[in-house]
């Protein structure tokens, strides 16, 4: 007789790809390592859930904080003076609220795993108004924090990337028997490579004997790093760039005709893609605003990261950890970004330095051992 299949929801919000790729990782792997035994769904969940209006505010809010990130600033300060009253997420999202937990209610889940703090807060309301014997676990995608809106006191289970972001969560109150130190968690076909190095480098057009940076703002484009790159351009410091404009079309179409002029600097003008692993592989280092998941990646291939700009403090974490561990720099003006292209183009062995310290960090991703926890909490696997 055969078993029914454990029913996960995994909720996030893909306002970028920071929730929706460890979310992505760990279906995956749950799938590749147990076959027939889960049946899984990665919502975005305002959408899923009919909440529509609410939808379309956090990703429009989200494009507004990149181009004002000040206001996100304000609003992180505001919710970590307050902690956990949570009223204001009552007020500012009552209808996906509703309906999330409507919908949750009648899924009849046997676990829910959030990598959004909205998701995680309806999830584990639902189970307060509604009952249920499902499970509430976190993924809490922020490495280097736990701000008080991941520290949901109701939930079961938190993975978390590093020490620190299970010392920030402690510090908001969370038992330290529910946090789980795993990793980040990465999706596998990140790290498998249909070209390497050299023939990235030959096919794009690029300098072999100049260093390589790969500039990118994520899917919307929106970043200093491309006028600052514009700069070196148009200054001609020998350097390769690869600039990759997601889904910025007029951002595309400027940095085209940019391109085309002929000096030092050899610029390569992309826009969305769906080989951003390969194109890190090729670079030597990678130029743009903190972001959870752009900088993990960079950490995984072992390369160093200018950062031009953070969103919210949350993002400051990862640049506090770059800089005391010395394996990135933190470049907000054209000054300063420029300082650092001109010192790499004329002392490339700066990046292999870089680079060492990153490995001796001995990061590794936290899938595998995410999928088995689930596996064995659910599926009646044994580690």
């Amino acid at each position: 007789m055969s078993l029914l299949k454990k029913k996960i929801l995994i909720l996030m919000m893909e306002v970028g790809m920071g929730h929706k790729i460890p979310a992505l990782a760990i279906k995956e792997e749950l799938e590749r390592k147990y076959p027939n035994r889960f049946d899984i769904s990665v919502l975005d969940f305002a959408r899923e859930c009919g909440a529509l209006g609410v939808d379309r505010q956090l990703k429009k809010g989200w494009d507004i904080a990149l181009s004002f990130p000040f206001s996100v600033r304000i609003g992180y300060r505001f919710i970590e003076l307050i902690k956990n009253n949570f009223f204001y997420i009552e007020l500012l999202c009552r209808d996906f609220i509703k309906k999330g937990m409507d919908y949750i209610a009648n899924t009849k889940p046997d676990a829910v795993l959030a990598t959004h703090t909205l998701c995680l807060y309806i999830a584990c309301k639902a189970r307060r108004t509604f009952g249920g014997n499902y499970k509430v676990l976190c993924c809490v995608v922020d490495p280097f924090d736990g701000y008080s809106l991941w520290a949901n006191l109701d939930t079961d289970l938190f993975f978390v990337a590093t020490e620190q972001s299970k010392k920030r969560l402690i510090d908001h109150g969370v038992n330290a028997s529910k946090i789980l130190v795993t990793g980040f968690p990465m999706r596998k076909s990140f790290f498998v490579f249909m070209k390497n190095k050299d023939n990235i480098v030959h096919e794009l057009g690029l300098d072999p004997a100049k260093c390589t940076i790969l500039i990118s703002a994520g899917s919307r484009g929106i970043s200093n790093v491309y006028s600052f790159a514009e700069c070196v351009k148009k200054k001609g410091i020998p350097f390769n760039i690869i600039s990759v404009a997601g889904k910025n079309q007029q951002l595309k179409e400027h940095l085209d005709t940019l391109a085309s002029i002929k000096n030092e600097t050899n610029l390569v003008s992309l826009g969305y893609v769906d080989t951003m692993n390969e194109l890190m592989a090729a670079s030597d280092v990678i130029a743009g605003k903190a972001g959870a998941s752009t900088f993990m990646e960079a950490l995984f291939l072992k390369k160093p990261m200018i950062f031009t700009g953070w969103t919210a403090y949350n993002d400051w974490y990862i640049i506090d950890f770059a800089l005391k561990h010395n394996i990135g720099w933190y470049c907000p003006t054209l000054r300063s970004f420029l300082t650092i292209i001109s010192k790499l183009s004329s002392e490339p062995h700066m990046v292999h330095e870089y680079s060492e310290r990153i490995e001796a960090l001995h990061f590794t991703s936290g899938t595998e051992t995410i999928a088995d926890i689930v596996a064995c909490e659910f599926g009646n696997e044994r580690l």
